[in-house]
């Protein structure tokens, strides 16, 4: 699953009315739909689920899946993992995590890989624009 999801389905539940005024008060203050939140919130439920440590948090980039009790982010970790000759023993020593942190986020990655390399990709792309724009800035007080 991507971040740009098509196709949609309809669903109708019945919730108790505390929640849906939870859900609308929310949605309010955060400017989204309800529908958008209900979605999310039942989405990253069923991947935390799944993938107990892994949550999920807000960024100037968007939401992203991240390693529970840390600093990083699942896309991070990967990239880690590939740059230490895909050990997943050497990511961890590297990142100073648990293992089971690190196979925990190679779980995740394999079932949401293209929507981790997006993040990757995305990060990469970020990263150039900065060192380019620093590149400019110096080239001017050359």
């Amino acid at each position: 699953m991507s971040r740009s999801q098509t196709g949609t389905k309809q669903f109708s539940a019945r919730f108790r009315a505390a929640t849906i005024e939870l859900l609308r008060e929310r949605a309010r203050r955060t400017r989204a739909t309800q529908t958008e939140l209900a979605e999310r919130y039942i989405d990253e439920g069923l991947r935390t689920d799944e993938h107990p440590l892994i949550s999920f948090r807000d960024g100037a980039a968007g939401r992203r899946p991240a390693l529970v009790g840390t600093r990083h982010d699942v896309w991070q970790v990967v990239e880690t993992i590939r740059q230490n000759e895909n050990s997943l023993q050497g990511a961890a020593d590297y990142l100073r995590i648990p293992l089971t942190h690190v196979t925990a986020c190679a779980a995740y990655y394999a079932e949401f890989q293209d929507e981790i390399d997006e993040w990757i990709a995305d990060a990469r792309a970020e990263a150039d624009r900065a060192e380019s724009s620093w590149r400019r800035g110096q080239e001017l007080f050359s």
